[in-house]
């Protein structure tokens, strides 16, 4: 094959031309140094040179250790209560498998499979305990790493992966390196163990950098913070374990030997045994007689300014509201209503970048791996109860004035169609033949990438189609993964053509089961 040939002259002439004129012009602007590479893509970041040798996992990018992080979240109270706040707040969350078409055609998918597996995902976790795992990881080494283990061609569960062993490698220029070459390295033990492609093990930090391929966890935020939260609790320990301050001093004749001081002090304790601890004992020291007893100046373990601030800047870091600690009233002048007002942005701090970096993980897992582009994850109740009756104001204005139908607020909010008022629909076999030419458009897409793809060797991406019926697009699914040649890609979309003629079957995905005289809902070619 001959090489391909880049006409560099207009290039070359550019920078001529730039030199001749920054050469000529006073106190001009110099001609450019001369490049080290030529026309050659940018790299993402200055990575350290030989950096995929080195298997200590976050080594070589200026980061906290995993290991630094994960104690810190061990040892700071404030980092362990905001984690199991988020936590918790997510495990209560309900969620659902759902079409992701919700509008144009009324056709239902079948979901069961899919909900199915996501609630045990590796097999021996259900979801809660499941997702549990994956919070812990994220809020506080930011490593998520899911295996996914395929046998025989089929997702068989979703493996969880401690993400502070994997090492992420790079390309020449700076990205993680495409399938097949090796792309995230293992670390057991301190050696490296073996690696995956970017398809076989997915690596999905939340907070991503440009300069680095790792995340960043709010606890890399907050620092000082928890450092000095640290300190400040284990002064607090030493004063009740090892602080030497008396409760009382009572000053005595200064005649009084050590030893007689000693004898009284002996003296006075057998009186007072079990009744007082040791720091709140009164002591008796030698004096002038001016002043009997005093009490020296004492560090008051029970005030919390210190702690309240504290716990408000890591609060801010995992965006969590600080009232959840009722570190700000939530009654008298202001108070509840304050709290109310904060929900809002709780939801826009915490919740909703959580859930939406989980929704879009899943959807992936979906997608690439269970094989149902039509499908996506859906959390629901998020929006607070407020947002929720503001939404339904809004609605009733909009249908009054005509801006959308009930049918659009109905798919927005997911109802099931045996609940909804059929009549809406009207006489909907007028639309099979533009339901006809809109779904042969898409095929006649979707069966020339294909045909590309099979012709370049590559395994067949997925296509996505808003009007393709689901079982009819499972189906070609299926036979383009079993496909030999471009014959057996192009018997696969004139089948799926001639179904389409079938005005039956058709209505059959417009209208559900009870609207064309089946029982089953569901439109099987």
């Amino acid at each position: 094959m001959d090489a391909i040939k880049t006409d560099l002259t207009e290039r070359l002439g550019a920078l001529v031309q730039m030199a001749q004129a920054a050469n000529a012009a006073l106190f001009g602007p110099g001609a450019p140094p001369q490049p080290l590479l030529d026309d050659e893509p940018p790299r993402l970041f200055e990575y350290q040179p030989g950096i995929n040798l080195v298997t200590v996992p976050r080594a070589g990018f200026g980061v906290l250790p995993f290991s630094v992080l994960r104690a810190l979240a061990q040892t700071s109270k404030e980092i362990r209560l905001n984690i199991e706040l988020i936590k918790r707040t997510m495990r209560g969350l309900e969620w659902d498998i759902i079409p992701r078409v919700k509008q144009g055609i009324g056709y239902q998918v079948v979901t069961k499979e899919v909900v199915k597996f996501f609630e045990q995902p590796d097999g021996v976790h259900d979801f809660d305990s499941w997702v549990n795992q994956l919070l812990e990881t994220l809020l506080t080494i930011d490593a998520v790493t899911i295996y996914p283990d395929i046998q025989n061609g089929k997702l068989v569960s979703l493996d969880l992966i401690d993400g502070a062993t994997i090492r992420p490698l790079l390309d020449l220029r700076g990205r993680i390196p495409r399938p097949p070459l090796p792309a995230y390295l293992q670390m057991l033990y301190g050696m490296p163990a073996t690696h995956y492609s970017a398809d076989r093990l997915i690596y999905a930090p939340l907070n991503t950098k440009t300069h680095t391929p790792y995340g960043e966890s709010p606890i890399e935020w907050a620092l000082m913070a928890i450092n000095t939260a640290i300190r400040h609790d284990a002064v607090r320990l030493g004063w009740f374990t090892e602080g030497n301050i008396p409760g009382v001093l009572v000053s005595v004749s200064p005649d009084w030997t050590p030893e007689q001081l000693a004898t009284f002090t002996e003296y006075f304790d057998a009186l007072a045994k079990g009744d007082i601890q040791r720091a709140s004992k009164i002591l008796f020291v030698p004096g002038n007689g001016a002043q009997s007893i005093f009490q020296p100046q004492q560090g008051d373990a029970d005030k919390i300014e210190v702690d309240k601030w504290l716990m408000q800047v890591v609060c801010w870091a995992f965006g969590n509201n600080p009232a959840e600690f009722g570190l700000i009233p939530s009654s008298g002048l202001g108070g509840s209503g304050y709290v109310q007002g904060m929900e809002n942005a709780h939801y826009r701090s915490m919740i909703g970048p959580i859930t939406g970096y989980l929704k879009s993980l899943f959807d992936r897992l979906i997608r690439d791996y269970l094989h149902r582009p039509d499908l996506e994850f859906k959390w629901i109740g998020l929006e607070p109860p407020e947002d929720e009756l503001r939404r339904a104001q809004i609605d009733q204005v909009y249908l009054s004035m005509g801006v959308y139908s009930p049918a659009y607020v109905q798919e927005r909010l997911g109802v099931p169609m045996e609940f909804r008022d059929t009549s809406q629909h009207g006489d909907i076999s007028q639309l099979v033949p533009f339901l006809q030419r809109a779904i042969k458009a898409d095929l006649a897409d979707w069966r020339e990438r294909a045909r590309r793809e099979f012709k370049r060797g590559q395994r067949f991406s997925v296509f996505y189609s808003q009007i393709i019926p689901s079982n009819l697009y499972s189906r070609i699914v299926k036979e383009l993964e079993k496909a030999e040649s471009l014959e057996d890609i192009d018997n696969s979309f004139e089948k799926a053509k001639n179904y389409l003629q079938h005005t039956q079957y058709l209505l059959k995905c417009l209208l559900p089961a009870q609207e064309v005289g089946e029982e089953q809902p569901f439109c099987y070619p």
